[in-house]
């Protein structure tokens, strides 16, 4: 199965450097164009999906249906609600600085946030079934930012991390056959640059 991964747009609360988590933010004016501009891309190097699918949260959503209007006879765009972004509990909509500080200390717990290893299983399972349903298809998945890091962090730990940066709008290529999951490429940005934006969340 290829698996492709695509971060969704800006938001405002990414340029603001605020955690989202399950806060149902829409993309920004940025963000929009962003989704603009891969979709493009994709045209021109005549890509095409054979399932596609999103997080429940309208800013991968949005990005998504952007995209896919670009691409000649687009897969319908389906929810999985395995790959809703981390639930962040009480640090969602507080700044990033004190929140990566102190989620990422060694044993760090607390109550209504989603632990490492829960939001790892978490996106495992859905791989899994991602994988029974398609496992000789090309999927396209719109998401966020710590699925696609658990994602990595599935197929490479020693290399990837939840401190990994992406951009928004990233795309990232990835592989598997049941039982190694392998990462082609990382981190294709599309648009131009905005390296104020490459944060962990």
């Amino acid at each position: 199965m290829k698996l492709y991964l695509i971060r969704h747009g800006q938001t405002d609360q990414n340029k603001q450097y605020v955690v989202q988590g399950w806060t149902d933010n829409p993309l920004n004016q940025n963000g929009i164009d962003q989704a603009h501009q891969v979709g493009q891309y994709l045209k021109r190097n005549h890509k095409t999906f054979d399932f596609a699918y999103t997080s429940p949260l309208i800013r991968a959503s949005l990005t998504g249906e952007i995209i896919l209007s670009y691409l000649k006879n687009p897969p319908n765009l389906m929810v999985d609600y395995h790959f809703i972004e981390r639930d962040f509990g009480v640090f969602e909509n507080l700044p990033v600085p004190p929140t990566i500080k102190k989620i990422t200390t060694a044993g760090f717990t607390q109550k209504g946030y989603e632990e490492d290893n829960l939001l790892l299983k978490r996106i495992e399972n859905g791989l899994i079934s991602l994988y029974r349903k398609h496992p000789h298809d090309s999927i396209v998945l719109f998401c966020h930012s710590h699925v696609i890091k658990s994602f990595l962090i599935l197929a490479d730990p020693l290399t990837y991390n939840y401190q990994t940066l992406l951009n928004n709008g990233s795309m990232h290529d990835l592989s598997y056959d049941g039982e190694k999951l392998i990462v082609n490429q990382f981190n294709l940005g599309f648009q131009e640059e905005k390296t104020q934006n490459n944060h962990p969340f």
